[in-house]
């Protein structure tokens, strides 16, 4: 009679439910490029986090400055929105691409309402930007505002066509299930593209002679800004050519949006802070901050125009630091005779100084030589 054997205990087998008309390869495939996808979401999100902290400084010296015109200016508070619109866009996209989630399409909502903000407000502080260093010009702002809004609309238009729905639970990942999204959905990229290309043309017909300016530190102002701007042109630039792919990269699309919204957000901020330090040393120049759009205001600008003398200051060139300049020197009346030297005829050079003064266009259209 032989000894019964006892039964060994049957293995764990781990029942994973596939998706209809789809095999398991396909489907450790499909969950793959989702934690890639969850991966970068949580890597642009901390980026954020940390730029955020370490731009904080910055922001609380704002709500201390005893310049209220600089806490009321329109770049400042595009700054303080462009901050939080990157939470906004990033934060919210962490539970429809890493956790379960029951709420997906109110997460999609909010993360979209923030990339929309993110690009609505650093595209503004590009403009001021530009602005700024065109003197306010009709044409440059005319053109500038017709590719904003452009680039606004086609964002906002995209934003409406991202709808997710909660599925069944996943045993890594998110549940949110993604709808599919509308072909012609890289137009949002594509404007911004057209936008940032504006405006580094803009930047690079102004490079000549602010290159050859005397000032070191105006020079190294624009150099960092131009900087600003080809980083975020290049970033959507590559981005744009990633969401132009067919079906078959369907799962690479989204691995670079937060890439995107990782430099307009720290590119935006670092223009920001360098209309900041324009502004302070123009003003530490004195006379200088009212050109600026930082701070000035439409009663500013009337008040400029009718006094002249208030914006406009004549640098001066000390011709030992400069022997290259042309420095004028009245003719002398050695030897003419008396009465020959009319005051009006003898300064042609210090009238037409005047001229320029009460002439505020001419500062505008960089005609009279600045030092900014």
């Amino acid at each position: 009679m032989s000894a019964s054997t006892p039964m060994s205990p049957p293995p764990n087998v781990a029942t994973i439910p596939l998706p209809p008309g789809m095999t398991l390869d396909q489907y450790l495939s499909l969950e793959g490029q989702a934690v890639t996808i969850a991966i970068t979401t949580a890597v642009a999100f901390g980026v954020i986090v940390w730029d955020y902290f370490v731009l904080l400084p910055d922001e609380l010296a704002l709500y201390t400055n005893k310049d209220a015109k600089l806490l009321r200016a329109p770049t400042t508070v595009f700054f303080i929105l462009l901050r939080y619109s990157g939470l906004l866009a990033t934060l919210p996209s962490l539970f429809f691409t890493s956790v379960q989630s029951g709420h997906c399409q109110v997460a999609v909502v909010l993360s979209q309402v923030g990339a929309c903000l993110a690009v609505g407000s650093s595209g503004a502080l590009f403009a001021f930007r530009v602005y700024a260093m065109w003197y306010g010009s009709k044409a440059i702002t005319a053109l500038v505002i017709f590719v904003y809004a452009l680039m606004i609309s086609c964002w906002i238009a995209v934003a409406t066509q991202y709808n997710a729905s909660t599925g069944p639970p996943t045993p890594f990942g998110s549940n949110c299930v993604m709808h599919p999204i509308a072909r012609w959905a890289p137009i949002s990229y594509g404007s911004s593209v057209l936008f940032d290309t504006t405006i580094v043309l803009l930047t690079l017909a102004k490079l000549p002679r602010k290159l050859t300016h005397k000032s070191t530190v105006g020079r190294q102002i624009f150099q960092d800004t131009l900087m600003y701007f080809a980083i975020t042109t290049l970033t959507n630039i590559v981005v744009l050519s990633i969401q132009s792919l067919g079906e078959a990269h369907a799962m690479l699309k989204p691995t670079a949006v937060p890439f995107s919204t990782v430099m307009t957000v720290t590119m935006g901020s670092r223009v920001y802070l360098n209309l900041k330090l324009l502004h302070q040393r123009s003003v530490k120049r004195g006379g200088g901050g009212e050109k600026l759009p930082l701070s000035i205001s439409s009663t500013e600008r009337s008040r400029a125009s009718t006094n002249p003398s208030e914006s406009f200051n004549m640098p001066r060139i000390d011709a030992r630091q400069h022997p290259h300049s042309v420095v004028y020197s009245p003719p002398s009346t050695y030897g003419a005779p008396h009465g020959s030297m009319a005051p009006q005829n003898c300064c042609p050079y210090a009238d037409q100084k005047v001229r320029n003064a009460a002439n505020p266009s001419k500062l505008r259209q960089g005609l009279v030589p600045d030092d900014v």
